[in-house]
């Protein structure tokens, strides 16, 4: 009889540690939201911090509540390193951290040169960021928070750390068949994580125009590319992995804007990541069991709809929302334009590829996306709020963010002119416009496809995307042989 000699931590006890971290966590969010706490030599808490904390937490949570898997000593090792990052000032640490989350990250999937080759990329992300940080270090930044700290940040280190930040937006894993065991790919929901290094650079010094340009560039081409890949991708496990790290491009667009309504979008992305990359299913379309039949009157397909950001107050339309009003507050309007357009082709692989019966782990999601979506200016307020009063200092006054707690949220220029607010009527129907759109694309693309691209049975989202990836030549896939008629 073979032993497997990956030791793993039972569900009751994975919940139990999670448990523990989340309240720790929200413990701390409450010490540190007046003002940071420094603890020399190696402690330093503040708002950023204790949010990127509590959301690896309520992820580890989460994915131990609804997946109830017993998770492997890789994911528990990741959490708390990731967590001792967060919470320390000094830059060396820092690295020495990411660094071993890299290697826990690429350890699983070293086994063929498939995945090799897609380990490269979180490789390169911690070689970039210990460029980056280590020349911060080297020129007197070995703590973020000394008094001058500031001066050793230039375009050199900012290169570095914003490529760190991008490089694990690519996939992961081009052939994700090769990676089975759900608990391995549970580490793909840390990928947040590489967004904190570059968001903990305004505790520095203001950025200039030109490094915030180029964020916006790297993260607005990530959320177009990733977004066309939610549609296309030629299998469901890479489309659903692609519109989950649509939600991290948002992030990292958000807090390029160097605003308090960018930064606000940003980490309001993140914690709708964790949702998505906990709830949504990567398996297979059809999931017999687990189902759950809803009550007569309630379309099976609901649960879908909640966290595919068609539905208005919703955590993913919420996330889309945030970045448009961000966008135009800020004066980029083309972001926007983006924003609104990514949120339209990602939404259509999640409604056309849904589970024929929904799983309860989609209902529950479903219903966690609506509440986080009604509760958001809540969230704003008490979590978000103290990271945007703290980093003040470093950001730019171009967009704002106001709260009225249970009521709604509003976007505001330099002028402090309101820009956008939810709710409102304008921002409902544009969404609705959004929802109307989806839902009529997506009858459409249900339609039957010519006989010689689909089997003989109703077509299914693969189907489709087949048969557009051959008839597309710039999609990816090969076209077949020419006929003689053709060629001539």
């Amino acid at each position: 009889m073979l032993i497997s000699r990956t030791v793993r931590v039972q569900p009751v006890a994975s919940v139990a540690a999670a448990l523990i971290g989340v309240i720790g966590t929200l413990a701390l969010v409450w010490v540190v939201r007046r003002e940071p706490l420094a603890l020399p030599p190696l402690a330093y808490l503040d708002a950023l911090g204790a949010f990127f904390a509590l959301a690896t937490w309520s992820g580890a949570l989460l994915w131990s509540l609804l997946r109830a898997t017993a998770q492997t000593w890789r994911f528990w090792l990741t959490a708390l390193l990731l967590t001792v990052a967060f919470l320390t000032s000094l830059t060396p640490l820092v690295i020495a951290v990411y660094a071993l989350v890299g290697l826990l990250i690429v350890l699983p999937v070293w086994r063929t040169a498939v995945t090799r080759r897609a380990a490269a990329y979180p490789l390169l992300a911690v070689a970039a960021l210990a460029v980056g940080y280590g020349a911060l270090a080297l020129r007197g930044g070995l703590r973020f928070d000394a008094p001058l700290a500031g001066a050793a940040l230039d375009s050199f280190v900012f290169w570095f750390v914003l490529l760190a930040a991008t490089l694990p937006l690519l996939p992961f894993d081009p052939h994700p068949t090769d990676t089975d065991d759900a608990r391995e790919r549970s580490l793909r929901l840390f990928a947040f994580a590489w967004l904190y290094p570059l968001a903990r650079l305004y505790t520095l010094s203001p950025w200039n125009e030109g490094w915030s340009f180029a964020t916006l560039i790297a993260g607005g081409g990530a959320l177009l590319w990733l977004s066309s890949g939610a549609l296309t991708g030629n299998t469901r496990r890479v489309r659903i992995e692609r519109n989950h790290r649509r939600l991290l491009a948002v992030a990292l667009t958000g807090i390029g804007l160097s605003s308090g309504a960018g930064l606000a979008a940003g980490c309001y992305a993140v914690l709708v990541y964790l949702l998505l990359a906990v709830v949504e299913n990567d398996d297979t379309p059809t999931l017999p069991e687990g189902a759950h039949v809803p009550a007569p009157g309630i379309p099976s397909s609901a649960p879908v709809w909640l966290i595919s950001g068609a539905i208005p107050l919703t955590a993913p339309f919420i996330a889309t929302w945030m970045l448009i009003g961000a966008g135009a507050a800020g004066g980029v309007t083309i972001l926007a334009a983006v924003a609104w357009f990514t949120a339209l082709i990602s939404a259509l692989p999640v409604v056309i590829d849904s589970p024929v019966v929904a799983s309860r782990r989609l209902w529950i999601g479903g219903g966690i996306s609506l509440a986080l979506g009604v509760a958001s200016p809540l969230v704003v307020r008490l979590f978000i709020q103290p990271i945007i009063e703290q980093l003040q200092g470093g950001l730019s006054v171009y967009g704002d963010v106001n709260v009225w707690t249970w009521v709604g949220l509003a976007m505001v220029n330099s002028a402090r002119t309101g820009i956008t607010a939810l709710p409102t009527i304008g921002a409902a129907g544009l969404m609705i416009v959004l929802s109307a759109l989806v839902y009529l694309l997506a009858r459409l693309l249900g339609v039957t496809l010519p006989a010689t691209a689909v089997s003989a049975d109703s077509p299914s989202y693969d189907d489709v995307v087949h048969y557009l990836r051959r008839a597309v030549p710039w999609l990816g896939e090969p076209a077949a042989k020419a006929s003689d008629h053709d060629t001539r």
